[in-house]
C-alpha cells in the first residue's frame, strides 16, 4: 500500500493526481484518461499488476488503481451532464450566500459522503440559486470518486426524446428504462412544460417504478413545496405534479428550500 502510495505521489500535475482530465465533448461534459496512467509505475498502464504468492510463483491480476479509474471515468461520461457543467466536478464548487444555501451544501455533501442511502433529495427554489449545480457536483463525485452508476436527465428534455422515439416508430420502454433502472437518477426542472396528461403519466410512471424499486432519486425544481411560506402564486409543486406523486416525492427525498439571487443575472 505504501509503495502505491509513493508512486501516485509521482503522478503529473495536469490531473493532480486524479487520472483524468475534462475534455470537450460537444454538449456533454466529458472526461478522458489522463496520459500519465500510461506511465503507472505498478502496472505501466495495462491494467495488471503483479505479484508473487508465498511459494515464489508470479502471477498477475487487475490493476485496482487504474481499473477504477476506467470504469469511473466511463460512469461519469455516460451520466449525461451538460457541458456547461464540465467544470462541477465536486459538490465544493458551490459557493453559498445565504442560510439556506450553506445548508444545502452541507446536506448534500454528507449525502455524497454517506451513500448508499435510503432517500435521494430535492433541491427546490427559484432560478439561479444553484440547485442543478449541486446535483452535478454529487453525481460528478459519486461517479468519478464512489465508482457509482448516474444518469442526469432533464425533464423538459426527456420529453422531447419521448415525442423523437414517437415519431421514428421507437418504443417509450426504450427511453423510460435506462432511467427507472439507474442507480441513481436526477431529474432535473421537475415540472418544466405545460403539465399535460401525458407529462404527468411519464412522470408518475418514471416515479412510481423507482419508489417502487427503493432507488435513490435526486431532483430539482423551480416550484416549492406548499408547506413551505416561501412559496408564491403559481409555484406550487404539489398543484405542478398532483398530490400523488409529491406525496411518494416525500417519502423518497429530502425536500430542500433554497433562496437566493439568480446567480445569472449578475446579482448577490
Amino acid at each position: 500500500m505504501a509503495k502505491q502510495a509513493s508512486a501516485r505521489h509521482k503522478w503529473c500535475e495536469k490531473c493532480r493526481h486524479k487520472g483524468w482530465v475534462t475534455a470537450t465533448n460537444g454538449v456533454l461534459s466529458h472526461v478522458e484518461l489522463c496520459e500519465c496512467v500510461n506511465h503507472w509505475p505498478m502496472c505501466g498502464g495495462f491494467g495488471l499488476d503483479r505479484y508473487e504468492n508465498e511459494a515464489g510463483y508470479a502471477y498477475a491480476a487487475p490493476c485496482k488503481t487504474c481499473g477504477n479509474i476506467r470504469r469511473n471515468i466511463k460512469l461519469y461520461n455516460f451520466a449525461g451532464i451538460p457541458a456547461k457543467y464540465s467544470n462541477v466536478l465536486q459538490v465544493d464548487s458551490f459557493q453559498p450566500k445565504g442560510r439556506s444555501l450553506q445548508h444545502a451544501l452541507s446536506y448534500v455533501k454528507q449525502f455524497v459522503k454517506n451513500y448508499p442511502n435510503k432517500r435521494g433529495f430535492l433541491l427546490m427554489g427559484g432560478a439561479g440559486v444553484g440547485k442543478t449545480h449541486l446535483a452535478v457536483g454529487a453525481v460528478s463525485e459519486l461517479t468519478l470518486e464512489r465508482g457509482v452508476g448516474c444518469v442526469f436527465k432533464d425533464f423538459f428534455y426527456l420529453l422531447s426524446e419521448l415525442k423523437e422515439a414517437y415519431t421514428q416508430g421507437g418504443s417509450e420502454n426504450a427511453v423510460i428504462a435506462p432511467l427507472i433502472n439507474a442507480e441513481v437518477l436526477v431529474i432535473d426542472e421537475l415540472g418544466k412544460g405545460r403539465s399535460s396528461e401525458w407529462e404527468l403519466n411519464i412522470l408518475d410512471q418514471l416515479i412510481s417504478k423507482r419508489y417502487n424499486a427503493s432507488k435513490v432519486t435526486l431532483i430539482t425544481t423551480n416550484f416549492v413545496s406548499s408547506e413551505h411560506e416561501e412559496v408564491e402564486g403559481g409555484n406550487v409543486l404539489e398543484e405542478r405534479v398532483g398530490e400523488r406523486i409529491a406525496s411518494r416525492l416525500h417519502e423518497m427525498c429530502e425536500f430542500l428550500v433554497l433562496k437566493g439571487q439568480d446567480h445569472r443575472r449578475g446579482k448577490g
